[in-house]
Parts: C-alpha cells; sequence; structure tokens
C-alpha cells in the first residue's frame, strides 16, 4: 500500500514539474473524477481541463468549484452523451480544433445499469458506455498524446474501473450482449486492460493505467434496481472503515494519473534512474507493469496503489494472439457504426 503521506508529498510536488498540464477528463463532472479533478486544480498552476460530461447543470457545478479552487486555470466543458459513438467522435473534434498536444487523458464515466434496449447504433448498452466510448476517445485523441511525449512531455491514459480485477473474457460474446450485469462489467474491465495492453505496445512513449477505485460513494451507486440496493446496503454496513473519503480518493487518484512512477516503456530506464532505484518505500521506486517487468508501460493498479502483475489469463492473451483479436474486434465494431452513417454527415 503507497502511504497517503507519499501520495500527498508527491502531489504537491506536482506545481513545479506539470505546472500547466492540458487534460481531458472523461466522467469529471461527478463522483471520482470530480474528486480528482479538484485536487489536479489545486495542485498545479495554470491546467486547462476539457471536462466531458453530459449534463450542463453539473458542469456549471464544477466550473464554478474549479474556479474558486485555483482562478489561473482554463476549465472547458465539452457536453457529450458518450453512449453514442458518433457523439464522441464529435467531442473529440472539437477538442483537436483547439489543441496541439494533451498531456493526460482521463476515463472514468459509466454505469452499472441493465435492462436498456441497444444504443440506435445497434451497440450493446452497457458495452457503449463503458468501454467502445472510452476506448473511440483513446484512439480519437491518440495523435494529440503523441504529439506531447514526442515533445518529450509527461503523457498518460488512465482509466478508472477495475484495473486488477481482470477475469476471462468470452470470446463468443465480445459484443458483451449475452453476459449479466455483474459479468458484462468484468468484461469491460478485462477488454479495456487488453485494448491498454496493445495501446502501450504500439506507443511505448505513453503510459497507459487501469485503476481500481475501491469502494468511493459516487452517484452512480443512486441508480434504481436491485444491484443498486446491494451496493449501497453494503457501503452502509461497511460505514467509515471500507469508505475511502473523497478527499483521499482524488489525492491518491491524481497520483495514480500522473505519478512518474508509472512511466511509458520508452522512459522507464531514465526515470529508474532518476529515482535512485532500490531501497525505495512504497510509491517512491518505479512500479512494475502488467507483465511483471518494472516499466513496461501497462498498469493494473488496487485502490491503494499496488501494482498487479502476472495475469495468467492476460499473459495469456499475449502468447496466444488473442489479445490482438479483441483489439481487432474493437476496430471493426467503430468500422460497423461509421458505416451506418452517410460519409459527409456531421455527428449529432
Amino acid at each position: 500500500m503507497i502511504p497517503l503521506t507519499t501520495i500527498k508529498a508527491a502531489n504537491a510536488e506536482l506545481s513545479a514539474r506539470l505546472p500547466s498540464p492540458v487534460c481531458v477528463f472523461l466522467g469529471g463532472t461527478t463522483g471520482i473524477g470530480f474528486y480528482t479533478l479538484k485536487q489536479l486544480a489545486a495542485s498545479t498552476v495554470s491546467p486547462k481541463v476539457y471536462y466531458i460530461g453530459r449534463t450542463p447543470s453539473n458542469a456549471e457545478i464544477v466550473q464554478k468549484t474549479l474556479e474558486e479552487i485555483n482562478p489561473k486555470g482554463t476549465y472547458i466543458f465539452v457536453q457529450c452523451d458518450i453512449l453514442l459513438i458518433k457523439n464522441v467522435d464529435k467531442a473529440c473534434e472539437e477538442i483537436l480544433s483547439k489543441e496541439k498536444e494533451i498531456n493526460l487523458l482521463w476515463l472514468s464515466a459509466g454505469l452499472l445499469r441493465s435492462g436498456f434496449p441497444d444504443t440506435e447504433e445497434g451497440l450493446n448498452f452497457m458495452a457503449a458506455i463503458s468501454y467502445f466510448s472510452h476506448i473511440k476517445f483513446v484512439i480519437n485523441l491518440l495523435l494529440l498524446l503523441k504529439v506531447s511525449s514526442a515533445n518529450n512531455h509527461f503523457t498518460r491514459v488512465i482509466r478508472v474501473l477495475a484495473g486488477g480485477l481482470e477475469k476471462e473474457l468470452d470470446p463468443t460474446d465480445l459484443d458483451m450482449r449475452k453476459a449479466s450485469l455483474i459479468k458484462s462489467r468484468q468484461h469491460h474491465t478485462t477488454s479495456t486492460t487488453v485494448a491498454f495492453d496493445h495501446l502501450a505496445k504500439e506507443n511505448p512513449d505513453i503510459s497507459f493505467v487501469h485503476a481500481f477505485p475501491g469502494f468511493v460513494k459516487t452517484e452512480g451507486q443512486n441508480f434504481p434496481g436491485v444491484i443498486s440496493l446491494l451496493i449501497r446496503g453494503m457501503m452502509w454496513v461497511a460505514g467509515s472503515w471500507l469508505l475511502i473519503p473523497e478527499e483521499e480518493s482524488g489525492e491518491r487518484n491524481l497520483f495514480y494519473a500522473t505519478s512518474e512512477i508509472y512511466p511509458a516503456s520508452s522512459k522507464a530506464k531514465e526515470v529508474i534512474s532518476s529515482l535512485g532505484g532500490e531501497g525505495k518505500g512504497e510509491g517512491e521506486d518505479v512500479a512494475v507493469g502488467l507483465d511483471g517487468v518494472k516499466g513496461s508501460g501497462c498498469y493494473t493498479l488496487h485502490w491503494d496503489g499496488t501494482a498487479k502483475s502476472g495475469n495468467k489469463i492476460l499473459m495469456g492473451y499475449r502468447e496466444t494472439g488473442f489479445r490482438e483479436k479483441v483489439w481487432e474486434h474493437t476496430l471493426e465494431v467503430y468500422k460497423g457504426v461509421e458505416d451506418k452513417y452517410p460519409k459527409d454527415a456531421g455527428a449529432a
């Protein structure tokens, strides 16, 4: 476990190391994303943040809060219902038209709901919300991330879902149409890590982090249904000894999003040398990646910052080529959505 004192100390130095980052936050208007965004505003000098959300009323609260925390920052709301891939494309086009590089892409939007019909683009509701929309943001903004890394600037993509809790995928249901609600979440989790593993291999100058945030009270627990009642019941019974306070969640996730100990694979030797290597405490030395190699570029993190590695399922997917099959299927899904729209049609 990385001590909170270590995390706070690192975040306190962020203004010197990363004074004016350009960030994109998908899921920054509520919950863990919002808690982290507040810590980012407080810990940097003049951040520029595009925060993406569906509801303008939530954005007004976010805007006011961030401007009060750090009036030197620039905070831009981009309205987007990520249920549809065409909306994701439109939001990304707006960012691409305004920026030359992105240092941090944060992804934490999502819901835990069942019983919804497929989207108008033909995707499973939960798959669209929790997986396909998020990976499409990465693909669309990869150019700006590459510019950042080419300029030798800090560059990271982080997904906050359930990193380290990957289970075996059903190869006959990569569209996630047959899975139960819980199985569906496991599928999104594993698919995300597999996609990040592929992306890290193809983009060694960018680091990819998939983190599990632990139990944090968010609006995602307030939807109707039996699963929601079970989650809220667990929260009530567990009380303060299980729930991670909002401020601590923000501090920890800002650390996972910005710390040097999770470097891109091409930067690993340099960072290991600069941090001093062996003998460091938790959170002060370069973490092991998904494959058990220190600084290998793709990381799955427990809520306390512990890096998980050596997952036999994920390593098997590498060896058999199934990792690439999952990625190719993801691209085929996007192509299928794209083919539904006239080539000259704008996003709705």
